[in-house]
């Protein structure tokens, strides 16, 4: 489902904890695994579809795009991967470019530009390629020649070290050019004599990428494992622990490590806010809101909730975590409208 939220009152509308009546909306519906939205306009999006098909929703209709890669899942108790998070360049409304990331043919996570037009992917460029499979992976945009990309590993942790092997693209941010080339000014990492396209490491399943334009500033919400999920500060070069530490559990209720707060604060970078398995966000995607029509929530991240099924709010001022809709279904993405409304996108 494809829902619209707006702050206003009418005959659809619905309670919501914190905003009183708050109008609801369904815009589309039918999907199979809905991933990610992106906002062209007020009533114009992009939908990714994890199975493969990417959609345009325009003005109530809704088309498929052309010529878009094939993409690869991992069954186990559902589907992984396949299609990921589809993004607009900034300078979307000249150059028409989208970026799209998706797990290829390989099982390997992959990014695609290409030049939208009349529904179809055109000039398709291929500028990212891991040699590895992706959980979860998000694109955020730092500014006009420069994007974060997420890349997951889900599960307990395993006999090697994963997230914090460099020379595993799992558990990863990276940092790139538009054209997926390497920015200079990216970190020199441990061991390393040069920048690679890794901004930050040591990660789980970050999910939910949102970077703040006027404070510079990239935020992450992570998957942590039976409990732990995290909300964290993203710093060049910065180690976030996992599985060295985390505030999770295994899922047979040991402990994922030995390593102690005080340890994980004097070699690692411990999350703004973390959730312990008492309330378990399982976190799907990211915003903070500014200058919407939720007057209540201006300042607070808004996350999309798997576990409860609901969309969380959490107010770093205060640091309350409330369940604004709860009981709505698996929240997969959430964006925010000219208009100040909202748009959230549901995986039943």
């Amino acid at each position: 489902l494809i829902i619209f939220f707006g702050a206003c009152e009418n005959k659809k509308s619905v309670e919501s904890e914190s905003e009183g009546i708050v109008h609801q909306e369904v815009l589309a519906d039918g999907f199979e695994i809905p991933w990610a939205i992106e906002v062209i306009g007020e009533e114009n999006f992009l939908i990714s579809e994890r199975m493969g098909t990417l959609y345009h929703y325009e003005n109530g209709a809704l088309s498929k795009i052309k010529g878009i890669p094939k993409t690869k899942t991992f069954v186990v108790d559902r589907p992984y991967g396949g299609m990921m998070d589809i993004s607009l360049h900034p300078e979307f409304s000249s150059n028409q470019m989208a970026y799209l990331a998706y797990v290829n043919e390989n099982f390997h996570l992959s990014v695609v530009r290409f030049r939208m037009e009349d529904n179809s992917a055109q000039d398709l460029e291929i500028i990212f390629t891991s040699d590895q499979f992706s959980i979860g992976s998000r694109i955020e945009w730092q500014d006009n020649n420069h994007f974060f990309l997420s890349s997951g590993i889900g599960g307990t942790p395993g006999p090697t070290p994963g997230p914090q092997d460099l020379n595993d693209p799992r558990g990863k941010i990276f940092r790139l050019h538009a054209d997926g080339s390497i920015p200079k000014d990216n970190p020199v990492l441990p061991g390393m004599k040069e920048p690679s396209g890794i901004w930050s490491y040591g990660h789980r399943d970050p999910q939910g990428l949102f970077y703040d334009v006027d404070d510079s500033i990239l935020y992450s919400d992570e998957h942590g494992p039976l409990g732990g999920d995290e909300l964290n500060v993203i710093i060049k070069g910065g180690n976030y622990g996992w599985p060295l530490f985390s505030y999770g559990l295994n899922y047979d209720l040991t402990p994922v490590s030995n390593m102690t707060e005080q340890e994980a604060a004097k070699n690692t970078i411990l999350p703004l806010k973390y959730w312990t398995k008492d309330f378990r966000l399982a976190p799907s995607s990211l915003i903070k809101l500014k200058n919407s029509n939720f007057k209540d929530w201006n300042g607070s991240f808004l996350i999309g909730g798997l576990t409860y099924q609901s969309l969380i709010r959490y107010d770093p001022e205060t640091e309350k975590t409330e369940n604004v809709m709860p009981d709505i279904g698996r929240i997969r993405d959430i964006a925010q409208l000219p208009s100040g409304n909202l748009v959230i996108l549901i995986d039943h």
